[in-house]
């Protein structure tokens, strides 16, 4: 009987144990959900955070569902503190608002260009330190104040971050995650890009502040700091040596058309850096093999035929080519930014060499002589042959 009261009680106290697992839970009425921060450069060598978190009632599915200028149909609300870093600015905010931030939900990160001149070493410490931000949160550098492309209200999605992370999600330009941007940073070259974001006008019918950030081009950093900002015509270079090549289209004109152009869509590539040295001259060779879906044809020229198919396929690759040498004419002569992770390629084919020459890579890298291989096919042509709506006589066969 006894046995039998002690097994009873034990096992009502480890029940009483295993119920107590909940003690330091959180609700979620508890928590300000951040969706974004930003970070600009405050007075005195301070730092002015600002961050976005979502509203209660837009959480239980109350209010509006647009992200409209209208203030009643507001999804999100911002905050803004400043500190001696990251961590005291938020310290302060914190003190302020009812609710515990959460950083789970953050997926936008935002270094305004002066931050980005200034160095972003000590703000990637926290965020990749702090348990909470996901790593796979996208990173972004702002042309003005990065706290306002917080305020915006997107027509179309919820919030400004949302916005800006769908965006980035459909692979139409450059981005970058914090993680590849925490290796980055100590990787061999001290160089690297990250998406440069500007703010849209707002059309005429458009609310206050009705409009959305967008990527435009890429900053140019080195050693973590920002020195310059490459336009989005020329960062499409960039994008096909690193192999970053998203649903991307490409627009070429064929000889004897100035004035009329092929558009291709999506573009597909396969890209290999193969690194040479011969002596004291360094030497890259970038192959690329690139195929593309004719999207739009302007020409005359009629891509059923062979030798014209053969000819679109020059002019693509000639394209892509163009593209390839601007980049690297700006990374090499104007910055001196080795953006493409040429250091990595010949530290992996050359471990001893580089060893005693990655000292000298400020020195060598512009002097490194750049070749493309690269060979372009036109795979599909689309539902029609000849080009649309023009006569069979004005057809170049």
């Amino acid at each position: 009987m006894m046995s039998r009261c002690l097994i009873i009680a034990s096992s009502l106290a480890f029940v009483m144990v295993m119920l107590t697992g909940c003690w330091d839970r959180v609700e979620l009425n508890d928590l300000a959900l951040v969706t974004a921060l930003a970070l600009d450069a405050g007075e005195n060598n301070q730092i002015d955070t600002t961050v976005q978190f979502q509203l209660p009632r837009s959480q239980s599915g109350v209010g509006g569902t647009g992200g409209g200028g209208g203030g009643t149909n507001r999804e999100t609300a911002v905050r803004h503190a400043t500190g001696i870093d990251i961590a005291d600015a938020l310290a302060k905010l914190q003190r302020e608002l009812p609710r515990k931030l959460f950083w789970g939900q953050c997926k936008i990160f935002i270094f305004s260009h002066e931050v980005a001149k200034q160095g972003i070493q000590e703000s990637i410490d926290f965020l990749t330190r702090h348990p909470q931000p996901r790593e796979r949160s996208y990173v972004f550098v702002s042309e003005g104040k990065a706290a306002d492309t917080l305020e915006l209200f997107p027509p179309l999605e919820r919030t400004s971050a949302e916005a800006l992370r769908e965006i980035s999600n459909m692979d139409l330009g450059f981005k970058l995650t914090l993680e590849q941007l925490s290796i980055k940073l100590i990787n061999e070259s001290r160089a690297f890009a990250i998406p440069y974001i500007h703010i849209l006008p707002s059309s005429k019918s458009a609310e206050p502040r009705q409009t959305i950030a967008y990527i435009s081009g890429s900053a140019i950093m080195k050693d973590d700091r920002m020195i310059g900002a490459m336009s989005e015509k020329i960062m499409r270079g960039m994008m096909w040596i690193t192999d970053a090549v998203g649903e991307y289209t490409v627009t070429f004109g064929m000889k004897g058309s100035t004035e009329k152009f092929i558009s291709l869509k999506p573009v597909r590539a396969r890209i290999k850096l193969v690194p040479s040295i011969r002596g004291d001259k360094w030497i890259m060779t970038v192959k690329a093999h690139v195929e593309g879906d004719m999207v739009q044809n302007e020409t005359a020229y009629n891509p059923t035929e062979p030798s014209i198919l053969s000819e679109m396929d020059k002019a693509f690759e000639e394209a892509v080519r163009r593209r390839i040498e601007l980049c690297l004419h700006q990374a090499q002569h104007k910055f001196n930014a080795d953006i493409f992770d040429f250091a990595d390629a010949y530290h992996r084919k050359y471990p001893k060499l580089w060893e005693r020459e990655k000292k000298n890579w400020d020195q060598r890298f512009p002097q490194v002589e750049v070749k493309t291989d690269i060979t372009a096919h036109i795979t599909r042509l689309g539902l029609i042959q000849a080009p649309g709506g023009m006569r069979k006589e004005e057809v170049i066969e």
